[in-house]
């Protein structure tokens, strides 16, 4: 890894990305030299050469400037220095090319951040105005986070009761809210256990958990049944919470609730109204139980006529339902026999299936060691085959072999022919 990685793996490249530069340099080599360096790691680098337009370039670009570099070496540099102060509290970081203790006693009470001796050294520096960016980073982080939680508590304290506790639970703040609903005053209320609002329908165990729960440094939420000064009741949802000091330890406790007891109220009354409508449905079934029990009992015990003749007639329909049923019973008889029949015949179909599955599977059985055998014998036809094919192509060879032979050999003949011809023709 290169130096110039190592420099930036140790800066907040994204809070210099974000930032503006305002260089303040006498001597433009240096300028030149140094802009592209700055450039690298700022958002916008504002440059100014000459004291005459420090302030009308610095005016311009107030809004967006973060941090300033500024060079001692102007004449009148201590005058700007004041000057600038005049104008804006922003990180002031001073360069120079001799340590002038006289002159350094004349700029530092304005506030200077830090100072680096020339030549500069770019990485010593960009380090230096990363660390004071982002200290003014956090520091405006802070502020404003302090701020958002200044508007919530505000929020809180018009919404909510909200009470604090030392370690053994004896309020030390409450606000205005928790005292109107609990009937004390703040007087009254600070330096006392907050059990002083404790309503006795509550659990004992209510109170262990909660204790057991904070203690531990979480939080607990649940639902409690309270009671104001004068004896009446209210319900509140509550979430408490503990609030650590800078070396972890629980330095007390808080909580925030609000009311529910117009919600509890409309349960309580809707939780009898479904009890009264319960009691009432049980009467009303045993008042139509009893009258139905009376009423079959009158019936029984009735001997009018309309009854008799009602049972003579249901004795007819009676006997001629049992020789319809009689009837029945022998057609199911007639039909249990067929299907007796049916089902022995399609056992025997079944039977004869099997054994005809029986000898297609010995049929299939010999078939397939024919097979295999005729497979065997093919396959070594084959090896056979391949062999022979191996010897036609060894013998092809050695004819292709001979038979440049026999034209090399014809070349020579005629090649010897051709001399005697031309010897021959030659003596003539």
């Amino acid at each position: 890894m290169g130096t110039e990685q190592i420099i930036d793996d140790l800066l907040d490249l994204n809070i210099l990305k974000e930032s503006t530069l305002f260089y303040i340099e006498s001597d433009k080599n240096i300028i030149n030299e140094s802009l592209n360096f700055f450039q690298k790691y700022f958002k916008n680098v504002i440059i100014s050469n000459d004291e005459n337009n420090i302030f009308e370039l610095f005016s311009a670009n107030q809004k967006k400037i973060d941090i300033i570099l500024f060079d001692l070496d102007f004449e009148k540099s201590v005058i700007c220095v004041s000057k600038i102060r005049e104008l804006t509290t922003l990180p002031l970081i001073l360069t120079t090319k001799q340590l002038d203790f006289k002159t350094l006693e004349k700029v530092i009470h304005y506030r200077i951040a830090d100072y680096i001796i020339k030549p500069i050294k770019y990485n010593t520096t960009i380090k230096i105005l990363n660390n004071i960016l982002v200290e003014r980073y956090n520091i405006k982080l802070i502020k404003q986070q302090k701020k958002e939680l200044e508007i919530y508590k505000d929020i809180l304290d018009k919404e909510n009761l909200i009470s604090e506790t030392d370690l053994k639970g004896n309020i030390i703040y409450a606000n205005d809210i928790f005292c109107e609903v609990s009937g004390y005053t703040k007087e009254e209320l600070i330096g006392q256990p907050h059990n002083i609002v404790r309503h006795p329908d509550n659990s004992s165990k209510i109170f262990e958990n909660i204790w057991e729960t904070i203690q531990s440094g979480n939080v607990w939420k649940g639902k409690i049944k309270n009671k104001a000064k004068d004896g009446s009741s209210y319900y509140i949802k509550s979430t408490i919470f503990p609030i650590f000091d800078e070396e972890g330890n629980i330095k007390k406790y808080v909580a925030s609730r609000f009311l529910i007891t117009q919600d509890e109220e409309e349960k309580q009354t809707l939780k009898r109204y479904i009890l009264q409508q319960k009691s009432q449905k049980v009467r009303t079934e045993q008042e139509i139980e009893q009258k139905y029990q009376d009423l079959l009992k009158e019936a029984l015990e009735s001997k009018d006529k309309k009854i008799s003749s009602f049972v003579s007639e249901l004795q007819k329909e009676i006997k001629i339902l049992r020789g319809r049923i009689n009837d029945d019973k022998g057609r199911i008889l007639n039909l249990e026999h067929k299907l007796k029949d049916s089902e022995n015949n399609a056992e025997k179909a079944h039977d004869d299936f099997l054994e005809k599955i029986s000898k297609l599977r010995t049929t299939t059985r010999i078939s397939y060691e024919k097979y295999e055998k005729f497979k065997k014998l093919n396959d070594n036809l084959k090896e056979k085959l391949l062999k022979a094919q191996e010897s036609i192509k060894v013998y092809q060879e050695y004819i292709d072999e001979y038979r440049h032979k026999i034209d090399d050999l014809n070349d020579v003949i005629k090649s010897y022919e051709d001399d005697k011809k031309k010897a021959e023709a030659a003596k003539k």
